[in-house]
């Protein structure tokens, strides 16, 4: 893992995930980016505001996040580079991305919500974009290392040839318990238990782990009880593109899991899998 880009708005969930990967990165020895994105008010997007007025506002806002990455450089003895967007905070991801090499994205969230909203919620939203491996960090959740791992996996997207390379990476960095699991939804499920397991031991030939299985109706029910049975540091799941998203309002099985969950997530593309 060379290059850990974590987005702070400066904010609680945004300070804890700073922290998280900053630690991340010092474990991994990767260089860290900090994003933040600035935003004109709305008489500035109007050109009502003069082109200085909107000068000092940029020079404000990269002066704070070059002072946060010098600190945060400081005090964790890593390189820190920083990124300075505009307006939006996941249109900036995605054109960095673009552009520069980015292993691992970490970004927090509130994980006290009683009602989640799904619409103008950036991680989520992050998400949705499925363009880079994504790690969600809980508010309330301070890096204590990561002794065990959970990759919620299925067969339906892996292949012999897929390397999930960021898993094996956080299992090696850490020396980490490496737990799968697979949730049964229908009896018709139990009979893919062998066809799974073989298909992961090509996989992970050369990664030691081991298997749990859950019978759930729900995918995001099946996981609870999972971690109830194996407390993990750290959830893996991959995001289908495919109906992933079936009902903005019912949420996805994964983004389901950002609020659900009370340790990180890693969530994976599809595309990043194999």
């Amino acid at each position: 893992m060379k290059t850990i880009l974590v987005a702070t708005d400066y904010s609680v969930p945004a300070n804890n995930a700073l922290e998280y990967a900053a630690q991340l990165a010092q474990k991994t020895n990767a260089r860290l980016i900090l994003l933040n994105v600035y935003k004109l008010n709305i008489h500035s997007s109007n050109s009502l505001a003069s082109a200085s007025d909107i000068d000092h506002l940029v020079k404000r806002s990269e002066t704070k996040l070059i002072e946060l990455a010098l600190e945060t450089e400081g005090r964790f003895k890593i390189k820190v580079d920083y990124e300075l967007g505009k307006d939006d905070t996941v249109e900036s991801l995605s054109k960095y991305i673009k552009t520069h090499a980015v292993n691992l994205v970490v970004m927090g969230i509130e994980s006290n919500l009683v009602e989640y909203k799904w619409f103008g919620n950036t991680t989520t939203a992050a998400i949705q974009l499925m363009q880079f491996p994504l790690l969600v960090v809980p508010n309330d959740i301070t890096f204590q290392g990561i002794q065990r791992i959970m990759y919620a996996c299925e067969s339906s997207y892996l292949r012999e040839d897929c390397g999930l390379g960021v898993l094996k990476e956080f299992v090696s960095a850490f020396n980490a318990e490496l737990q799968l699991l697979h949730v049964l939804t229908n009896e018709r499920e139990k009979e893919s238990k062998e066809k799974l397991e073989l298909l992961m031991e090509k996989i992970l030939k050369n990664v030691e782990h081991s298997y749990q299985y859950v019978s759930s109706p729900r995918v995001d029910d099946g996981i609870i009880q999972g971690l109830k049975r194996f407390p993990a540091d750290l959830l893996v799941m991959v995001s289908h593109k495919a109906g992933f998203f079936e009902a903005l309002f019912k949420g996805s099985q994964t983004t389901q899991m950002t609020v659900r969950t009370r340790i990180p997530l890693l969530v994976i593309p599809e595309d990043k899998v194999c």
